[in-house]
């Protein structure tokens, strides 16, 4: 277990109505699977309005509200290597504030792309990377990205929070998002309901109890 945080650590991620974060296939073509599998961040990237602190969101009405608590709160963020390299490592600057992003592998990228971002590569698993991002957040909260990172922190019992934007989608295959937790059931308190379009913004605590250890990739 981590002690001492001074921030909550916490899985935010968007996904469809069956529970899937991406469409089956996903590849550097299709960066969000097929199925179209981009359409479960329709909440925040299909609007008109123009973001002042990222040209990446467009969201409107009350999703505006979830992507400004998103830039206010998360100081650092916790990535699996396959996010990573999907993502081109963000080409060095994370969209959101250009924190820093640890990446959980096996084997460090030797050439990763440099900008505003520091990429910190963790080999020695889950809760090194969770207390790494927390001592960087500087007292704000850490974003979990990715399924792999939020499974293993989830079965770790290191999560404080999850914040899971739903897409009116169903995608039917693909990268599920709670998937491989373990053999134990994981208790939430439910904070919050938020309705939008394209998205129902749900919060829940984590009460504490689960089991431990998992992969890097």
């Amino acid at each position: 277990m981590v002690d001492q945080r001074s921030g909550l650590v916490v899985i935010e991620m968007s996904m469809s109505l069956d529970g899937y974060v991406a469409g089956p296939e996903d590849n550097s073509a299709h960066r969000l699977g097929k199925r179209g599998g981009e359409r479960v961040f329709d909440w925040y990237t299909t609007g008109t309005e123009n973001y002042p602190k990222g040209s990446f969101f467009k969201a409107e009405g009350p999703n505006r509200r979830v992507v400004d608590e998103m830039f206010a709160r998360f100081g650092a963020f916790v990535s699996g290597r396959r996010t990573y390299n999907l993502a081109g490592g963000w080409n060095g600057r994370h969209p959101c504030n250009g924190v820093p992003v640890f990446i959980l592998t096996h084997v460090p990228d030797p050439d990763p792309p440099k900008g505003e971002s520091a990429m910190v590569f963790v080999t020695d698993g889950i809760e090194s990377a969770v207390k790494q991002a927390l001592a960087a957040a500087g007292g704000k909260d850490v974003c979990l990205l990715g399924a792999s990172p939020g499974q293993q922190a989830l079965e770790a019992g290191l999560v404080d929070e999850l914040f899971i934007h739903v897409a009116p989608l169903l995608l039917g295959a693909g990268v599920r998002l709670f998937d491989k937790l373990g053999e134990r059931a994981i208790e939430l308190e439910a904070l919050e309901t938020l309705g939008a379009p394209k998205a129902s913004h749900l919060r829940y605590r984590v009460l504490r109890g689960s089991s431990s250890s998992s992969q890097n990739d």
